[in-house]
C-alpha cells in the first residue's frame, strides 16, 4: 500500500528533502534503519538448560540453545538433528509456531565432482535453498504461487574451480570453490542466486534494477540481523550502481513511501516492462529524482560486515 497518493507525493517528498538537508552533517551520508519488528520465546529444558529462538523481521528465526554452560545457534533453515535432542522438540515447535517450516519442499541436488573439497559447504548451502526458495516465491508471487511449484521441481547446485563467485542460469546455481575458500561464511551468495532462480525473468533490460531487488532480498529480509548498509557516496554512487547500492535505495523507497514496491517491480520485469517509466507512472517521478532525494535524506550510511 502506498504511503503518499501520486498527487501527493512530491510534495511530501519535498519536504522530506529539506528534512535530510538540515540534517547533513559529512559528505558520506547514512540512515539509521528502524529496528525491525523481532520476536523472542523462552524455554526452560527439564535439565536446567535453556533455549532462547528469535525472529527478526522476516529473516529465519534463530535457536540458542545452553545446556551445560554451552552455547549452540541453530537457524531454522538447518537440520533439526543439529539440534541437541533434549531440545529438539521445543525447537521444533517452535519453528512451526512461527511459520519456519516452509509450506512447500522441493528438491537439491549437489554436484562437487570438479571440487570434492566443497561438500560439506554444499550441503549447509542446500539447507538454505531449501528454506528460501518457497520464502522467495511467496514474497515476490504471493502464497498461491508457492501452491504451484511442481512436486518434482528441482534446484541443482554446482561446484566448480573457477573464477568468479557463482551465477544462475535456469534451476541450476554455479558456485566457485575457489571463492568459498576465501570466504567461507558467505552463505549469503546463495540466497542471491536462488532469488534468481525465483525470479525467472524472460529477458530483463535494466539489469541493474533487476540486481537491486536481487540483494534487496538478501540484505534487508535474509539478513536483516547483520546491520547491511552501504557506504553510499553522494559525488559518486547512482542508482544504476546496483547489487547493494541499488538495493539501499529500494529499502528506502519500501520503508518511506511505498511497502508494495518489491512486488510491484517484479510485475515490471515478468512482462519485460521499463523501470524507469514505472517509476514516473507509479510515483510520478524519474528514478533520479527519487534517488536524488534519498541522498538527501541521509547523513552517515556505511555497510558493516
Amino acid at each position: 500500500m502506498n504511503l503518499f497518493v501520486k498527487t501527493g507525493l512530491r510534495a511530501a517528498l519535498g519536504v522530506l528533502v529539506l528534512l535530510g538537508l538540515a540534517q547533513a552533517t559529512g559528505r558520506v551520508a547514512a540512515d539509521e534503519a528502524p529496528e525491525k519488528e523481532t520476536i523472542t520465546i523462552e524455554k526452560e529444558l527439564p535439565s536446567g538448560g535453556k533455549v532462547t529462538i528469535n525472529k527478526v523481521g522476516q529473516e529465519a528465526a534463530y535457536a540458542v540453545v545452553e545446556i551445560g554452560g554451552e552455547k549452540t545457534e541453530i537457524d531454522a533453515f538447518e537440520p533439526l538433528s543439529r539440534v541437541p535432542e533434549e531440545a529438539r522438540g521445543v525447537v521444533e515447535e517452535a519453528w512451526n509456531q512461527l511459520g519456519e517450516i516452509p509450506k512447500k519442499t522441493i528438491n537439491v541436488e549437489i554436484d562437487v565432482t570438479d571440487a570434492p573439497d566443497a561438500l560439506e559447504w554444499a550441503e549447509r548451502a542446500k539447507s538454505r535453498v531449501l528454506y528460501w526458495y518457497p520464502k522467495v516465491v511467496a514474497l515476490l508471487d504471493g502464497d498461491a504461487a508457492v501452491d504451484k511449484i511442481p512436486e518434482d521441481f528441482t534446484i541443482k547446485l554446482i561446484f566448480k574451480d573457477m573464477d568468479g563467485v557463482a551465477y544462475a542460469a535456469g534451476n541450476e546455481i554455479t558456485v566457485s570453490s575457489r571463492y568459498i575458500k576465501r570466504n567461507p561464511k558467505d552463505f549469503g551468495l546463495v540466497v542471491h542466486e536462488t532469488t534468481h532462480v525465483a525470479q525467472r525473468y524472460p529477458r530483463c533490460r535494466e539489469t541493474w534494477a533487476m540486481e537491486g531487488e536481487t540483494d534487496y532480498i538478501r540484505y534487508y529480509i535474509t539478513e536483516a540481523r547483520t546491520k547491511n548498509h552501504w557506504r553510499i557516496d553522494p559525488e559518486k554512487s547512482k542508482y544504476t550502481d546496483s547489487y547493494g547500492i541499488t538495493a539501499s535505495f529500494y529499502d528506502w523507497i519500501i520503508r518511506n513511501y511505498d511497502s508494495g514496491f518489491l512486488t510491484k517491480l517484479h510485475r515490471v520485469f515478468r512482462v519485460q516492462g521499463s523501470v524507469e517509466r514505472f517509476f514516473v507512472e507509479e510515483y510520478d517521478a524519474t528514478c533520479q529524482e527519487l534517488w536524488d532525494e534519498f541522498i538527501a535524506s541521509l547523513t552517515n550510511q556505511t555497510r558493516q560486515d
